[in-house]
């Protein structure tokens, strides 16, 4: 096999699922024909960008294989499990065998998931692309939050965080998907609670240019006073400054209201349990 080297290079969420093996060519690593190799039937992307394929294709012949392709039996031949990128790249270099991992005891389950998480781990997603992922590990794995922060090696509160951006209105998540939106918009969109007024807002920063801060400050315009107690940020811009900071900390909408000399309260506004966890997270460290 041509100028190809193996080491270990997996990474966290995806060797919390597959164990590498300690040695470069050594126990657990095969050559196995490359026609004998099919998809993953379970893989979510059905597109391969030919440019990205030639360059990770490049990346092998010049530094090597980073890390095997990872297979299990399936008939005569076997499917892939992890890997079918550089299983392309490896055929566009003409290679005709391929270094694998042959997993025995792969079931339809797992094969979802690490097709999943490999997916999501992919540097190109965009913010709302992970979102969906994990919403699919949730869905069709059967994952608690914590399980899915472990699998992918990432905090509770940052998962959580994510997930929330699938509560924007389908086209809010279209913007941010195509890039006219960015992540700052999206997140600070989430403390509007009424979805026209979030496309409204999210439209006029499209085609204006609006900044996170400039949108921040619209969203606080929005609240209506309340029958007790002042806000103490309509009169007070250190105040409304704070306001501001909390929110971009905290992801959601957040409120100080003044009793004057007797103090006043901190209010937090959380939509579920798993965003109340994401925010007790951030507050608890």
């Amino acid at each position: 096999m041509a100028n190809i080297k193996t080491r270990r290079a997996l990474g966290r969420g995806l060797s919390s699922l597959i164990p590498a093996p300690d040695d470069k060519m050594g126990p657990g690593i095969v050559l196995l024909p490359a026609d004998t190799l099919i998809p993953n039937p379970f893989q979510p992307r059905s597109d391969f960008d030919e440019e990205e394929l030639r360059s990770l294709a490049d990346s092998i012949q010049t530094q090597g294989l980073l890390q095997p392709v990872i297979a299990r039996r399936s008939g005569r031949g076997y499917q892939v499990v992890s890997g079918e990128r550089r299983l392309r790249a490896l055929k566009l270099l003409g290679e005709t065998e391929i270094p694998c991992i042959v997993k025995e005891t792969v079931s339809d389950r797992e094969m979802l998931e690490i097709a999943l998480v490999e997916n999501i781990q992919r540097e190109d997603l965009n913010e709302i692309e992970k979102a969906r992922g994990y919403d699919r590990l949730l869905e069709e794995c059967g994952l608690s939050h914590e399980q899915l922060s472990t699998r992918l090696g990432k905090s509770r509160s940052a998962v959580t965080n994510t997930l929330r951006l699938l509560k924007l209105p389908a086209p809010i998540q279209e913007m941010v998907r195509a890039g006219d939106l960015s992540m700052g918009h999206a997140r600070a969109l989430l403390a509007e609670t009424d979805p026209k007024r979030q496309q409204r807002l999210a439209q006029r920063v499209a085609a204006e240019g609006t900044s996170v801060r400039d949108l921040e400050k619209a969203l606080q315009k929005k609240g209506k006073a309340r029958k007790k107690g002042i806000r103490a940020h309509a009169a007070d811009p250190d105040t409304q400054q704070v306001i501001e900071k909390l929110q971009y900390r905290f992801g959601t909408a957040v409120d100080i209201v003044s009793r004057g000399a007797r103090g006043g309260r901190i209010e937090i506004q959380f939509y579920d349990k798993d965003d109340l966890n994401r925010i007790l997270d951030l507050l608890l460290g």
